[in-house]
């Protein structure tokens, strides 16, 4: 399959802010630029197309394929797409923040943090992220105040240790920072601790609150997401829009870890080329379907893999699914009048079965089993229905399949 990698900067996202990576498997070690380079030159390797500096503007859905507009104008077409674009730092919301942003505020300590030798610098914030980021201004500050609202910080133990235990470094807690101020550059920082104001002399604030995250605005359509703007994901990675996957920071989990997005992206993309498959195979199947109700219908759809012998539906059970093969091949019985099984039909890719009873809401004429091993994309009866009333043509011909099928069917 082609696949392109669009980045709005340079590969490797928010890793790229990270100095030291100690926490990623089979690296005791790591700077988050070295790390970003190994895994693009491995993508690469393996035929990855990447455009870096390729803002997307907007994504829509067409038919089965979705249209990424990139803010330049350019338009790609795919099958599906795969979110991964993390956030943005969550802000203060304070006076002169917005001001001295750039002149002082900063949100990226190894972007910034070399410029500011031998000053006084302020960490906004309690987690890892501020904790790594102070780790590494250290190398630079004076001085250095880890400012928290909270009594109790939220970051590792082995973080708080590292960074604590230095002489340079000073806590202040439960404290809030009301405002940020200067002469131009920045040269203050108030902050509210005990319902008393205190005025601290910095020259640079470095914020780690928290991060909000970006992928639903990407959107033309509703995608469905979490309070927080988090996207809601299944344990496939899919999104609520038919093809539209999410993987790393931008979606709902408990861990914003490397390892954690790592693991995302390679479900989802296993699941992609799956989806891309099966909506080729009914696309097929049924060519007179709308191309929006057939991704609409293969996102619902339920993967079953079956081993040679295995029972896919018995008959004269209640009818409850649709199936279409996806690879291998399956056998159909039916009980004769001596009791023995006698196969009425043979089923490989791209044959369909299970429409009998569905259509005429009664049990299944006959048992199916796998003969290989099979895979099989299930429909329930919801999403079945859904199908036939899409097209007179696609409904007219399955009407047309399962009524032979009855006929051939042996007499009880």
């Amino acid at each position: 399959m082609k696949v392109v990698l669009l980045d709005s900067k340079d590969v490797g996202g928010e890793i790229l802010n990270t100095e030291l990576i100690e926490d990623y498997p089979g690296f005791e070690s790591v700077t988050g630029a070295e790390l970003a380079r190994k895994m693009a030159d491995h993508a690469i390797k393996f035929g990855l197309k990447i455009e870096t500096y390729k803002s997307v503007q907007e994504v829509r859905s067409e038919g089965d394929h979705k249209i990424v507009t990139l803010v330049d104008g350019t338009e790609l077409s795919a099958y599906a797409v795969l979110v991964t674009v993390g956030g943005e730092p969550t802000k203060l919301g304070v006076v002169g923040e917005k001001e001295y942003h750039g002149r002082g505020v900063s949100y990226c300590a190894v972007c910034d943090g070399a410029f500011f030798k031998g000053a006084d610098l302020a960490v906004i914030g309690g987690g890892d992220s501020a904790f790594q980021e102070g780790l590494f201004l250290t190398r630079f500050a004076k001085k250095l105040y880890v400012v928290h609202r909270r009594n109790e910080f939220r970051a590792q133990a082995i973080l708080q240790d590292r960074l604590l235990k230095m002489d340079k470094v000073e806590p202040i807690t439960p404290a809030e920072v009301t405002e940020i101020g200067g002469n131009g550059d920045v040269k203050w920082i108030d902050i509210d601790r005990d319902g008393k104001t205190e005025r601290v002399k910095v020259e640079g604030v470095f914020v780690f609150i928290g991060f909000k995250p970006v992928g639903r605005h990407l959107f033309k359509e509703h995608i469905e997401h979490d309070k927080n703007g988090y996207l809601i994901t299944d344990q496939y990675m899919r999104t609520s829009i038919p093809g539209v996957y999410a993987a790393g920071d931008t979606r709902a989990q408990l861990a914003k870890q490397i390892t954690t997005a790592v693991g995302d992206a390679t479900t989802a993309v296993l699941h992609a080329e799956r989806y891309i498959e099966e909506l080729k195979d009914l696309e097929r199947a049924f060519p007179s379907e709308p191309k929006d109700v057939v991704a609409q219908t293969v996102s619902k759809a339920e993967l079953q893999v079956f081993a040679p012998g295995d029972l896919v539906l018995k008959e004269g059970e209640v009818a409850d699914r649709f199936y279409m093969i996806i690879k291998g091949e399956a056998e159909a019985t039916q009980r004769g009048p001596d009791g023995s099984q006698i196969v009425i039909n043979r089923f490989g890719p791209g044959d369909y079965f299970g429409e009998v009873g569905l259509l005429n809401d009664a049990p299944r004429l006959a048992t199916v089993r796998a003969k290989t091993s099979l895979e099989v994309m299930a429909l329930d009866r919801e999403t079945f229905a859904g199908l036939m009333k899409s097209s007179q043509a696609t409904e007219d011909e399955v009407r047309r399949v399962a009524a032979g099928r009855t006929r051939a069917a042996s007499p009880r």
